[in-house]
């Protein structure tokens, strides 16, 4: 890839910046999209897990005294049913957390007006209603020029970057921990079929 010169980076027109960065944005909203996609794919496995295994739970009462093969095979169902539960629980949570974006303000960051981008600053425009609200968002976008926007623009990238990352790291454990939880599951199963056949 050939570098860009810094002379010729002057020349580039703002509205084709603030085009660029419209797209930045718009490609990093579909990454978070993207997260929660595979978080509610993730949840709806876990539904069906939790589903197909409560009928099976029955299987864990067995009468004492029970033959030493029959004890053995229930003690391992048990541990195995409880480390099923502690994954489960832990790879949902995980899953859940992916759902929820978390954006800490950073230290010393410098406090800066309302942009015209996230709904969280949109929403704090005075008015009693709507319109109102609306009023005084047109307010503000006539008083903005082209760099304005690029900086609301540039601010808002960093902060939904944050987000993606957040999302993409928490929906990586999800996957590890659900992958995990899926071999418990499996091999939970088999031996509560193996203890009830005996």
């Amino acid at each position: 890839m050939d570098m860009v010169d810094k002379s010729d980076q002057e020349t580039i027109p703002v509205k084709d910046r603030v085009e660029f960065l419209s797209k930045v944005y718009d490609r990093m909203a579909g990454l978070t999209v993207n997260a929660d996609t595979k978080a509610g794919i993730i949840l709806a496995i876990h539904s069906f897990w939790a589903i197909s295994y409560g009928p099976n739970l029955t299987k864990l009462i067995i009468s004492f005294p029970a033959r030493p093969m029959k004890l053995v095979i229930w003690v391992i169902s048990f541990l195995l049913v409880m480390a099923f539960f502690i994954a489960f629980i832990r790879s949902a949570y995980k899953s859940a957390m992916v759902l929820s974006p978390r954006i800490k303000p950073q230290e010393n960051e410098p406090s800066r007006r309302p942009g015209l981008i996230y709904f969280a600053d949109i929403i704090k425009f005075k008015g009693n209603n709507i319109g109102e609200k609306a009023c005084s968002y047109k307010t503000q976008f006539d008083k903005m020029s082209y760099e304005d926007i690029v900086e609301d623009l540039t601010y808002r990238i960093n902060d939904i970057a944050n987000v993606v990352n957040e999302k993409y790291v928490c929906a990586g454990e999800a996957v590890q921990r659900s992958i995990l939880t899926f071999y418990l599951w499996a091999a939970s199963l088999i031996f509560l079929i193996m203890m009830n056949m005996m």
